[in-house]
């Protein structure tokens, strides 16, 4: 005779209390953001929509601010200087810093690659205004860099490196450096050595199998990188300022001076809009990531 059908077991519920970990781990820090972050962003939203007369902040809801900062040809001029400084700078970082994170990731030798790694970590521990000003002087019209054009490579007079672009993103790239290869060589670490050694026994070369293997795997660690030198690039205000010698106008400098202004209508404008093309950024290199993965 046929054994009847038993009911299917239903698994047993997880305790309340365990199942409630998670969030209480999380809620220290969901706690700071919104304090640091979502409340100020708020604060920056309502006052946007604010009115600004005549050196007077009145609490009526305009959107005229929006239309100035997006309609006015300087505002344009200013974003696109932003975000041409912040590209040139991400651009830069990543053709040196990947080299380098390569070279670190070759290095044999431990105490060797801690020294090289903290040299490359250098540039955090320095104070931006100290490194600013050391940049003014290594690219000063008589500084060692151009005496060194002149005297050795023989150029006949002295190049502009600094009060002007070309100066600001030297500095930007020498701090923002360790913020690309630190994510590459992250992930260059994680690396499974067989898949190189794989390819190599199949005959391919070192181009064949960094440009087959290394370089598709460490992809991610790049964008990650880039991501973090652009967002970082963005928002730079005492390089541009020092270095750029009032003649590299970005947007962190706009701001500042509606602040100064009393004009807060514009400078969280400003903001918002700074914050949006970083999100923009991240949402265009993420996507193009998933898609080269594809």
């Amino acid at each position: 005779m046929a054994e009847p059908a038993k009911a299917p077991v239903k698994p047993a519920k997880e305790p309340l209390r365990r199942r409630a970990v998670p969030w209480l781990l999380i809620a220290p820090a969901f706690l700071v953001m919104a304090y640091a972050f979502v409340l100020p962003m708020l604060v920056f939203f309502r006052y946007s929509v604010y009115t600004f007369e005549r050196g007077k902040l009145i609490d009526e809801f305009s959107l005229a601010t929006y239309a100035e900062f997006l309609t006015d040809p300087y505002f344009h001029t200013i974003i696109f200087d932003t975000v041409r400084m912040a590209a040139i700078t991400t651009v830069c970082s990543a053709l040196i810093g990947y080299p380098l994170a390569y070279a670190l990731w070759r290095v044999n030798s431990p105490s060797l690659k801690r020294w090289l790694g903290l040299i490359i970590f250098s540039p955090i521990l320095v104070s931006v205004v100290v490194r600013s000003y050391g940049w003014t002087v290594l690219l000063a019209d008589q500084g060692p860099i151009n005496w060194f054009l002149q005297t050795v490579l023989v150029f006949p007079e002295p190049i502009k490196l600094v009060f002007n672009l070309t100066g600001v993103v030297i500095s930007l790239t020498h701090v923002f450096l360790p913020f690309v290869v630190f994510p590459i060589f992250s992930t260059m670490t994680r690396l499974d050595p067989t898949l190189r050694e794989a390819a190599m026994d199949l005959g391919a070369g070192w181009w064949t199998t960094f440009r087959r293997v290394t370089f598709p795997l460490t992809l991610p660690g790049l964008v990650a990188g880039m991501q973090i030198c652009f967002t970082l690039a963005l928002g730079a205000f005492v390089t541009p300022s020092l270095l750029g010698g009032g003649r590299v106008l970005v947007l962190p400098l706009q701001i500042y001076t509606a602040t100064a202004d009393i004009n807060w209508p514009l400078a969280a404008v400003g903001g918002i809009v700074l914050l949006a093309l970083a999100m923009v950024t991240v949402l265009i290199s993420n996507r193009l990531l998933r898609y080269s993965e594809v």
